[in-house]
């Protein structure tokens, strides 16, 4: 899988535009397959599974981190600049990734988070996320059975990580309204509010994460990174990719 997307897509070389990739009146062209830059990664979904799962430590010690942040939560952002600084601030000299020319409406707004993190000194630095990058990215998985009208910004993360990082684990993916033992979970870590209907194929991409997850393309992380009170299992994926992916993972103690 990492081969495929790499001779595909060339994320670590197109994953954002630059100007040593797209100078003005270029035409981009992907050549060879890229190395593997990092070790050891990880790429954190935004799912309710993730909420007291303790697993903090554990992503914090991985070379390369990848996360999304709730978008919904600076609305306005015009306006009300300080709180986002500050979320992004958190994270250090972090890379936002920003899908600016994704759509013509995003374009505004991007260029505003950019011009936000520089007005407030922010080490964070804003980029932009190669459109022709992400359009052949849809193509590929298209062309292996993914037809989502968007793939989420996750798998978007994922793919890419896939490419980079010899060594890739996810956590908080995990698409459904309850654990695998039944006991019910927000639809993220952070809200309950339901996904737009019809745009993205969450259980779709889990299903892949899973099936990556047993050919050892990637580990996936479902549950608690260490038991406590709040936290007391963790769950490993087990079984074929094929069937049903609550069915394929059972709950095991740490």
């Amino acid at each position: 899988c990492r081969e495929q997307l790499g001779r595909c897509c060339n994320a670590s070389a197109n994953l954002v535009l630059s100007r040593d990739n797209t100078p003005l009146g270029s035409r981009i062209v992907c050549d060879g397959q890229p190395g593997v830059p990092y070790d050891s990664c990880a790429v954190v979904g935004n799912g309710g599974i993730l909420r007291n799962s303790s697993c903090g430590p554990e992503i914090d010690r991985r070379r390369l981190t990848g996360a999304s942040l709730p978008a919904r939560r600076f609305r306005g952002l015009g306006r009300w600049r300080r709180p986002f600084a500050e979320a992004v601030g958190a994270y250090g000299a972090a890379l936002l990734l920003v899908p600016a020319f994704s759509f013509a409406a995003y374009t505004a707004v991007s260029f505003q988070a950019l011009y936000t993190l520089e007005d407030f000194g922010s080490p964070a630095r804003t980029l932009f996320m190669n459109p022709e990058y992400l359009a052949r990215l849809d193509g590929h998985w298209r062309s292996h059975g993914l037809r989502p009208n968007r793939l989420s910004s996750g798998f978007m993360l994922v793919s890419s990580a896939l490419e980079m990082c010899r060594h890739l684990t996810l956590y908080g993916f995990w698409p459904f309204p309850s654990d695998p033992e039944g006991r019910p979970l927000p639809h993220h870590y952070y809200d309950n509010q339901p996904p737009r209907s019809g745009v993205h194929a969450m259980p779709e991409e889990f299903t892949r994460y899973l099936g990556m997850h047993l050919q050892g393309a990637l580990r996936l992380h479902l549950g608690c990174c260490q038991e406590g009170p709040s936290c007391c299992h963790v769950w490993v994926p087990n079984g074929p990719a094929s069937v049903s992916p609550l069915a394929s993972c059972r709950a095991c103690r740490g």
